[in-house]
């Protein structure tokens, strides 16, 4: 189909979409028009400098776009972000996302498959930056913005601040990090007291055990939970449709983390505060009011750091940790506020 074809089927697989109260309905919308939508995208990969597979997808408009780059969090994968595509397409965008190391359809890092592992959180910035470099002969004078999640919010930060300014091919014109894993709860334990038992478990690890990774206390292979239990949103429709994605597809399964990606992450975050102001671009950053993932302190301190006057931090009033998997009510608003702040003149 030609370009205008394909904006008016774009419509019509969008205006189908029913409300997210219909948990049935929405269901099977995802499982029609959604996966129509989705055939259209590309499945790809390359070798990162270390021979890991990395994956990705791309889903491109027929004529010059802007892109939009997602960073998806931890134990996600670019299948979830369908939705999302679909979304940024009927804006006219094209879109790709990536699977990181240890996710998704990319290799996994350690013997055990479900283990969330990862070596050096730098690994996740390299393979991104490398990403990029693939991209950007694709995204050539396009604008394109950049959307992460938790984990992906990290990574993304990272990428802005370490080649942001010398890398200006690949700038993005601005960014919007959702629920940024800047801190993490460490319940039951004070947040001293947790982020010396990861360093220690990580070092006994290394030391006993150090060609087999272990997981973090209480951590284990991926196991659904019931919705009434989760606490990643009140989605109940996005939710089911998270676990059928695992369950028809078994490859995309992560557990919990090990404890040498917690010691990573620990580091991750710590060094993002004093990287802040190096980071160039626009960032609008979405805290989710009822977060029980992430630590809300820590996003305010980054923000208050950063150089670029547009950038902002908003609160999504009664959001669990996954925004974008949110529930119509507080999803809604947050994807308007992020498609209007990429409308903005400075960015």
């Amino acid at each position: 189909m030609d370009a205008g074809e394909l904006k008016q089927q774009i419509t019509h697989w969008l205006q189908a979409r029913p409300s997210d109260t219909d948990t049935k309905a929405w269901l099977q919308w995802s499982q029609r028009e959604l996966a129509e939508f989705w055939q259209l995208a590309e499945h790809l990969e390359f070798k990162a400098e270390d021979t890991t597979r990395v994956c990705y997808c791309v889903w491109a408009q027929p004529e010059p776009s802007p892109w939009l780059v997602v960073s998806p969090g931890r134990v996600e994968n670019y299948e979830k972000y369908k939705e999302v595509a679909l979304e940024w397409a009927a804006q006219g965008y094209s879109i790709a996302i990536i699977d990181h190391r240890g996710q998704g359809f990319s290799d996994r890092l350690t013997p055990r498959y479900d283990q969330g592992h990862i070596a050096n959180f730098t690994d996740y910035v390299d393979d991104f930056a490398q990403f990029m470099h693939g991209l950007a002969p694709r995204i050539g004078q396009q604008d394109a913005y950049l959307l992460g999640h938790s984990m992906g919010s990290a990574i993304a930060a990272l990428y802005l601040a370490e080649h942001g300014q010398r890398e200006p091919a690949f700038a993005f014109k601005a960014a919007a990090l959702c629920a940024p894993m800047l801190g993490i709860h460490t319940d039951p334990w004070p947040e001293p007291v947790g982020k010396a038992v990861v360093r220690m478990g990580a070092w006994l690890n290394r030391k006993l055990a150090p060609n087999k990774p272990s997981y973090f206390i209480g951590m284990k292979d991926y196991a659904p939970v019931r919705f009434a239990e989760n606490e990643l949103t009140h989605s109940e429709a996005r939710y089911q449709f998270i676990v059928d994605l695992y369950e028809n597809e078994p490859r995309l399964r992560v557990g919990g983390p090990t404890w040498q990606w917690l010691t990573e992450a620990l580091r991750a975050m710590a060094l993002l505060p004093s990287l802040a102001p190096h980071i160039p671009t626009p960032l609008l950053v979405l805290q989710a009011g009822a977060d029980k993932i992430v630590s809300p302190a820590p996003q305010h301190a980054f923000c208050k750091r950063l150089s670029h006057k547009g950038s902002r931090l908003e609160v999504i009033p009664g959001s669990q940790h996954e925004v974008l998997m949110e529930s119509d009510s507080i999803r809604q608003p947050a994807v308007q506020l992020i498609q209007d702040y990429f409308q903005q003149p400075w960015a």
